[in-house]
């Protein structure tokens, strides 16, 4: 009997060991619930900055793409990343909150860009949704993190350096709201430098496709378009000032024309399409977008060309 109780603790090993996926391969069969226990558990606060998805993942631990898409949709996936792209994904962490819902925190990379996500279950391991938290890859003078606290919170933050050392940033407090099967932002917080002094994120990024540049009504008022790593996908940044209104957006547009694209965050509802003529763009909200901007105003209007200061002509020899 005494040998008996001292094999005991081997064999719960063995069978605890037996149950749990050890990897998640696309030929493999697997569940739900084991596509989630595959996950690490980790404390509250979790934290994932730019500097975390730069480290090297365990090919080992390198989640199928074509598993992936049997629990999540890969639509968004594609938002960030383009149709036809299967970026490398890896878990990075997993924590419930009691009797609620279990978040899972995703790596996926491709090349130089790469993005974290924090997606939802419910107590029954169904999806329920998904967001971007982190993104690595667009501006070499800025720094992010996202972040899910004991309060069950969910923190994106964005630092930018500017040319004269000083910094400037921009913060967003979410919560998952069951009701509504969304997560909601509860708290947006600028400094003040960036409330006087409009930064656009991306100025400093190549202006040498066809419709990038800057699209200028006055200087709290504009819109830039910079070059992404597509023709067919360019950054756009906008920003706008209305008596008691205001609105600010950055993100990835894609083509879905010769002259039309269109803006859209993987995990949120907002839209913002862009018709391109030769010196104006006119935008149009055609998704909510409450969650970039202040509820009595919308994203549209048009907005002229700012024209390229003239390139100095060689002198006579």
């Amino acid at each position: 009997m005494k040998s008996y109780f001292l094999l005991l603790p081997v064999f719960l090993l063995i069978v605890a060991c037996k149950g749990k996926k050890t990897s998640l391969q696309d030929d493999e069969t697997v569940t739900v619930k084991e596509f989630i226990e595959f996950f690490p558990e980790s404390p509250l606060p979790i934290r994932i900055a730019d500097t975390t998805l730069l480290k090297k993942s365990t090919d080992s631990l390198q989640i199928g793409y074509k598993i992936f898409k049997q629990f999540i949709p890969d639509s968004l996936i594609q938002a960030d990343f383009g149709k036809g792209v299967t970026p490398k994904l890896f878990p990075l962490g997993r924590t419930q909150e009691d009797g609620k819902e279990t978040y899972l925190f995703i790596k996926a990379t491709t090349g130089a860009k790469r993005v974290g996500y924090l997606a939802c279950f419910n107590k029954d391991n169904e999806f329920l949704k998904m967001m971007p938290l982190v993104k690595q890859g667009f501006d070499q003078y800025s720094s992010t993190y996202g972040m899910l606290d004991r309060k069950f919170q969910i923190t994106t933050y964005y630092e930018k350096k500017r040319a004269n050392n000083e910094t400037t940033f921009k913060r967003n407090v979410y919560i998952y709201n069951s009701g509504a099967n969304e997560f909601t932002l509860i708290l947006t917080e600028p400094n003040e430098e960036i409330i006087e002094n409009v930064i656009n994120p991306i100025d400093t990024l190549p202006i040498k496709n066809k419709f990038s540049g800057d699209y200028v009504k006055d200087k709290k008022n504009f819109i830039a378009v910079r070059d992404g790593k597509r023709a067919s996908e360019p950054l756009v940044f906008i920003h706008f000032e209305k008596s008691d209104c205001r609105g600010e957006v950055k993100g990835v547009a894609r083509f879905v024309s010769a002259s039309v694209a269109v803006f859209q965050e993987s995990g949120n509802p907002c839209t913002i399409e862009f018709t391109f003529s030769a010196n104006r763009v006119v935008i149009k909200e055609t998704g909510g977008c409450g969650s970039y901007r202040d509820i009595k105003c919308f994203f549209e209007g048009s907005y002229p060309k700012k024209k390229a200061p003239a390139k100095p002509k060689a002198g006579k020899k």
